[in-house]
């Protein structure tokens, strides 16, 4: 008998880049790759993708394995991006292009409900906070402005439910996706009535709930032919990537906040204890059937490099680059102050046609305080994301931080100066991958040794910490008064 440790493969499927990481049950990797998602804008607030082409760049992501790899792969476990929906007809077939989270087509939708206080009080039972980001807004949509889709359809799902059913037609949804769709019931786990009836649709045009344990075993010899697969292996419909990012950066201990910033942002913490202080501005999502994940999520991260740099720089200049001279500038950017709500913001506004702001501009501000200051703004949101859940569910001590922005121990310091608390960063990236594949070895009862994760700590400077407190109370004015402005 080999006493190899088994191997599993992990498939994140985000919005903006499909990761593949191998790994073993000692914590080893093998191998990693990615392969990048195109998103379209047809029209001003559409956000599409083409979910066939989604799906054979992830057939490539398993393909692109090494053999040697393959042949002793114990399961494969997936991941996926929260929030889009697509219809399909009888035969699976695409009626409609991919619409993802970041799709503010629905703005009027979502914003009839959220000035129905007692329809908003009914729909904190499915967890997600009311955004054009919800499939239930984006259907509402569909059902007024293309009412033939919604007559032709017979299903609406997911990326991961699409994959799924090209693996194995049949349509199921994982707990921790269907969680975050506004339209499930996340203590029953079955779809929620009230919100079928606002999308006007039964029961049956969506997938079957199933455990994020569920798996099933690919038999289509064709298919795992082209897959390169030597056999049939069990593939776990897992959970979402955020949820998963929580398992994948250590950051399950309840008096830990998990902060992540790559092209968006978010905060999240792992609720134990029976709690029904539900809370209309946090989303609550399932990890799985016994762990509930609350938090909220901002559309302005590092996206907003790429937007300055495109917009205002007259050189290129790389996203390590921009970081780096940004904090040439001191902290505070000499009282320069910036609402980062550029592509509109979810928590804790959940205000689609929010807008960015640059205060206190003067003479002796150059690029650099004008790069700092928005990468504080982005994490004085994070910052007011955090207080909103602080205060919905108890204090916590220190954050576990996870995404492209590690990279920087700047970035992280800045973080732990305006927060206050030490920020713990483990040493692997790629956390909804991780998160994956413990929750394949878990399923498959593969013991493991992947749970202990290294870490760097990095802890708030006082002296700046004090600083930044002060400009913190400066950014709730200036959102206060900006909401004020535009109502």
């Amino acid at each position: 008998m080999s006493n190899k440790p088994k191997i599993g493969l992990a498939i994140d499927i985000g919005t903006s880049n499909i990761k593949t990481l191998v790994v073993d049950a000692d914590g080893k990797e093998l191998f990693s790759n990615q392969f990048p998602c195109v998103t379209h804008h047809p029209e001003p607030g559409f956000s599409e993708q083409d979910a066939e082409k989604i799906f054979r760049d992830v057939c490539r992501a398993i393909q692109s394995c090494p053999t040697d790899i393959k042949s002793d792969i114990s399961f494969i476990s997936l991941s996926s991006a929260m929030h889009s929906v697509m219809a399909v007809d009888e035969h699976g077939n695409p009626l409609t292009p991919l619409i993802i989270w970041s799709d503010l087509r629905s703005k009027e939708e979502s914003n009839s409900i959220r000035k129905n206080k007692q329809l908003v009080d009914q729909l904190v039972r499915t967890g997600t906070p009311v955004h054009p980001m919800s499939p239930l807004c984006k259907l509402m949509w569909w059902q007024k402005n293309v009412p033939e889709i919604i007559k032709r359809a017979h299903k609406f799902i997911g990326i991961k439910e699409y994959i799924w059913y090209r693996f194995f037609e049949c349509y199921e949804v994982d707990f921790g996706i269907a969680s975050a769709t506004g339209l499930l019931d996340i203590e029953k786990k079955s779809w929620f009535g009230p919100a079928l009836e606002l999308a006007d649709i039964k029961s049956d045009k969506l997938s079957a709930p199933v455990s994020v344990y569920h798996h099933r075993s690919i038999s289509n010899n064709t298919l795992l032919s082209e897959l390169g697969l030597p056999s049939q292996v069990p593939v776990v419909i897992g959970s979402s990537d955020g949820c998963l990012a929580q398992l994948g950066s250590g950051a399950m201990d309840s008096n830990a906040l998990s902060l992540t910033i790559g092209t968006s942002g978010a905060v999240r913490r792992v609720i134990r204890e029976k709690n029904n202080t539900y809370n209309p501005f946090v989303f609550r999502y399932l990890l799985d059937e016994d762990t509930v994940i609350e938090g909220g999520a901002t559309n302005n991260g590092a996206v907003l490099i790429d937007w300055f740099r495109k917009s205002f720089l007259n050189e290129t200049i790389s996203t390590e680059k921009f970081i780096e001279r940004a904090f040439t500038a001191p902290p505070g950017a000499d009282g320069l102050l910036f609402l980062p709500y550029i592509y509109g913001e979810r928590a804790p506004l959940y205000d689609p046609d929010a807008s960015g702001i640059f205060l206190g501009m003067h003479q002796q501000h150059r690029q650099e305080h004008v790069m700092r200051a928005l990468l504080e703004g982005i994490v004085f949101a994070l910052y007011d994301i955090a207080t909103l859940i602080e205060s919905n569910s108890g204090a916590y001590e220190h954050i576990v931080a996870s995404g492209g922005f590690v990279r920087s121990l700047d970035w992280i310091q800045l973080v732990a100066d305006v927060f206050g608390r030490p920020v713990h960063v483990p040493q692997r990236e790629d956390a909804s991958a991780w998160g994956a594949a413990l929750l394949g070895f878990s399923t498959l009862d593969i013991p493991t040794h992947v749970n202990v994760v290294q870490t760097t700590t990095i802890y708030p400077n006082e002296s700046v910490h004090q600083q930044y407190k002060v400009q913190r109370e400066q950014f709730k004015k200036l959102q206060v008064l900006s909401q004020s402005f535009r109502s």
